[in-house]
Order: C-alpha cells, then structure tokens, then sequence
C-alpha cells in the first residue's frame, strides 16, 4: 500500500541492503567520495556529521545510453524518525505495540547510532573504539552502566497543548524512538539519559546538562515555538546548544547543521560534487529571483523549491507554455505575460498564471498583481530575509523525477539502508 513521502505525495517503498549492486555507483560516489567533502562545502568544516540523518536523490541520465546517475534534492538532519518504532507513537500506545520484526530492525540502527556516538568521542579523546553489542528485546530504558565510558543525554521536549502539539510522542510523552536510541547508546558502553527541555527554567537546564559528554537533540522542529510555549525558547535552547559545542561536546545535530545542511540552499554549496547539479542557484531578494529565474525557465522546465516545510508545500515544478525553450542559457529571459505550467507538490495540483503572477505570488502572495491562487499556502517565500529563512532555490527539472527518489539513510558517515520510495502512479516525487 502507498505511504506518504516526507516531502509529500504517495509513494510505495522498496528496501534495499546497503550494499546492493544496483545502488553500487550510487554508494561509491556519494558515500565514499562526497561525504568526505560534504561539511566542507556547507562551511560546516567544525561540525560532526548529524548522528542520523538521510539524502534524497533523484534518477537522472548518465553520460553514457543506458546509464543513470543521482542528484541530490535535500538532506533532512534535524530529527529524522525511526520508522519501525512507529507502531509506538500515539497517545495510547509503546514500545509494547512494536512486531518484533521491526523492534529487530529498528535496533539494528541505534546500536549502529550507539556506536557511532562512542566511536566519535573516541576519536576526540585517542581512545580505542567500542565493542558492538547484541540485540535483545526491552521495551524500557536500559540500565545505565555503572562505570560509562561517556556520559550523553537524549535531549527531548513535550510541547503544552497535549497530543495534538506532540504527535511523535508515546503514551508516556517520550518520543516514540528516544528509548531504543538511548539503548544504543548504552549497549556501546556509555551512559544516555532522558533529558527534557524546560524553557520554563533555562538556566536551571544549562546548569544541569553541563555533566555531559554529548547530546543528542530529538526536538521535532518548530515544537519550541508551539503556543504555550515561552517566547524565545528556539532562541535560548540553540544558543546553550552552541555553547556546547565551543565546549567540544558534540551535539547531534547541532542548530548550524540542522539550518545550513538542512536549509535548500545547501543544494547550491554542493553543486559541484558528483552528487550535485551545476545549474543550481539560490535567490534571497525579490530583484535576485526575478532576474534569475527569467533567465532559467526560459531554458529548461525547473523546480522551484521554498526552505520552509517538509510536505511539498512551496515546491513547484515549472514549465514554459506556447514558446520553444531557448538553446543556450541566457539566450533570451520570459517576459512578464509568458504563460507558465506550475505544479505544486504538496498535492500535485496544477496551475496556469502568467510569469509575472508566479513571481509576485512568491514575493508578495495571492491577490493584487499576482491574481487568485487554489495552492492553500499563502507563498512570500523571501519573507524575513536568509536569515529567517527566507530564500528559494531553482534546480533544473530532472524528468526522471516521475520515477521516485532514493533515500540514504545514513547513520555519521555510514549507510544503514537505501530506499527506494516510488509514488504511485499518476504521482510524482518531490524532492
């Protein structure tokens, strides 16, 4: 049955082992080539790698008949799920409710997070590198060694307002994945503790919290800006998260890898890797996006990609109407009443508006210059300016894009599982 993509649109995924010959040059490109290079093209040469975290690719053609290569369309390292503790995620529900199969699975990935953890304060204090460990069902926190290695925190927040602000929450309001995380961690022979955030009593947090080695931050984004919640507490919470960092404790991720790698823009820092595309370009000001996206979709159909949201709301696909692409880029730029295809990828509807009614939707939103829109999302994608996000990225529209995008679930600078997540037909991905 289908599934939803993270960024919108049903989708049917296959699963493959990491080491599966059809992904091979996939693996050896991205894996063994560009991960070495990756935080330094993103000005990140200072930071660890997130702890967990994924790429999502796209099938374009190779340089040879018959041959494919993979374009990168965005990281995601601020808190990816484990999806086989899913069936625990409710406000009635556990580990408890977990089939075997995917506890087994599941924990595979955080003795593999475990170890990871472990290896990388290894690394920073000359030790020698953990032992793996065994899996064995339990269901509730492992006890803590008595003599750990490391000491790191599970960092977590339950929002006020109850389920509905704290849907990655079990019965007992932990994340439904914290647990076999911090097991991972202790089966590696390190301590883990659960910690919450209290925006309520910062200073109190930021005094406790100094007794660790490491953290690793679950914090779904945007739960410490939820109502009820005080003001400034996103704020607060990175700064003390930097901080430990200028510590050297590392935290996974930390609030420059989650905004920098995480952020669309990342897409053109790493445009000339092998996973990347060359004709990338990032617009933070009205006069930028104008002038650039004029000249791009008068070339080549594009994708048009906001920063904010993780459903496919912003995304949108493009296409000239009723005029030949030009054949060299910058040959000509559209004019204002240029007829444009759009396609937006939260939902796959579709559009028509004129260039100028693009553009003005995506500075200023519906209404006035830019007429009436069926998107629900209310566009002004440059609001606030780079610093609040506010940026759009235009990519070159890879038309294998109908045959779904790749996932790398990556676990620092490992590959745990490739996925292939293929949208059903009519559908299409939207990376």
């Amino acid at each position: 049955e289908g599934g939803m993509s993270a960024v919108g649109g049903v989708n049917i995924p296959t699963f493959y082992a990491p080491d599966d010959p059809l992904f091979a040059d996939l693996k050896a490109k991205f894996v063994d080539h560009d991960i070495p290079l990756l935080m330094d093209a993103m000005s990140l040469s200072d930071q660890p790698l997130p702890i967990l975290w994924t790429g999502d690719f796209i099938p374009a053609d190779g340089p040879t008949p018959g041959s494919t290569i993979y374009i990168v369309g965005e990281f995601n390292c601020s808190c990816v799920g484990i999806s086989n503790f899913g069936a625990g995620c409710g406000e009635d529900k556990d580990l408890t409710n977990v089939t075997d199969e995917n506890y087994l699975e599941g924990t595979r990935l955080t003795n593999l997070i475990g170890l990871k953890a472990v290896e990388a304060l290894d690394q920073m204090k000359g030790s020698a590198a953990p032992a793996a460990s065994g899996i064995a069902r339990d269901n509730g926190l492992l006890p803590q060694p008595a003599s750990p290695k490391y000491k790191l925190a599970h960092i977590g927040f339950e929002s006020p307002g109850g389920y509905a602000f704290n849907t990655d929450k079990d019965k007992n309001g932990t994340r439904y994945d914290s647990i076999p995380i911090c097991n991972g961690v202790i089966r590696a022979g390190a301590s883990c503790e659960l910690v919450k955030y209290t925006p309520d009593d910062h200073d109190g947090f930021a005094k406790e919290i100094l007794k660790y080695d490491a953290f690793i931050v679950r914090v779904n984004p945007g739960q410490l800006s939820n109502p009820g919640v005080k003001e400034g507490a996103q704020m607060r919470f990175d700064a003390l998260m930097r901080e430990m960092v200028k510590m050297g404790k590392p935290v996974w991720s930390s609030p420059d890898v989650q905004t920098q790698m995480g952020a669309k823009d990342a897409l053109v820092q790493i445009n000339q890797l092998s996973c990347g595309l060359p004709d990338t370009y990032a617009y933070y000001s009205p006069d930028d996006l104008i002038a650039g996206f004029k000249k791009t979709a008068a070339f080549q159909p594009r994708v048009i990609k906001q920063n904010r949201g993780s459903a496919g709301e912003g995304i949108w696909l493009v296409w000239l109407l009723e005029k030949d692409y030009c054949a060299n880029l910058g040959d000509r730029l559209l004019d204002d009443d240029d007829k444009l295809k759009l396609m937006e990828m939260n939902d796959n509807h579709t559009e028509y508006h004129t260039c100028k009614e693009f553009l003005e939707f995506c500075i200023n939103g519906p209404g006035g210059d830019a007429g009436e829109w069926a998107s629900v999302f209310p566009g002004k994608y440059l609001e606030g300016g780079k610093e609040a996000g506010g940026q759009l990225v235009d990519q070159r529209l890879l038309p294998r894009i109908t045959e779904g995008e790749v996932r790398m679930l990556m676990v620092k600078d490992t590959l745990f599982q490739i996925i292939h997540k293929k949208p059903v037909e009519g559908g299409m991905s939207a990376v």
